[in-house]
């Protein structure tokens, strides 16, 4: 169902569900990836920067999404939806593959 005044609903897939995938795709490609490739300190300080920059991204999806709840945005879901994805590296980090 598109929100009306907004984008068409392919173009609001794109920019609030696959832009924010690379980032928890990075973190468990690098799990997998051989020690021999990178060096086990390089793996983690790769996996710690993208955990970083992820969570910068974060927070500025979550001041949008407010931003927009406080204007009565419909489309403050799909920001709180993206700030979610961007949280996942650092919950794996934390607890799965950590």
């Amino acid at each position: 169902m598109p929100i009306p005044g907004g984008l068409p609903p392919a173009r609001t897939l794109l920019r609030h569900l696959l832009l924010p995938l690379p980032a928890p795709a990075a973190l468990v490609a690098l799990y997998f990836t051989p020690v021999s490739v990178f060096g086990c300190a390089n793996r983690g300080l790769m996996a710690l920067g993208v955990a970083l920059l992820s969570m910068i991204a974060a927070c500025v999806t979550t001041a949008i999404g407010v931003r927009a709840r406080a204007r009565r945005d419909p489309s403050y879901s799909l920001w709180l939806l993206t700030s979610l994805i961007l949280l996942l590296p650092a919950a794996l980090i934390v607890g799965p593959l950590g």
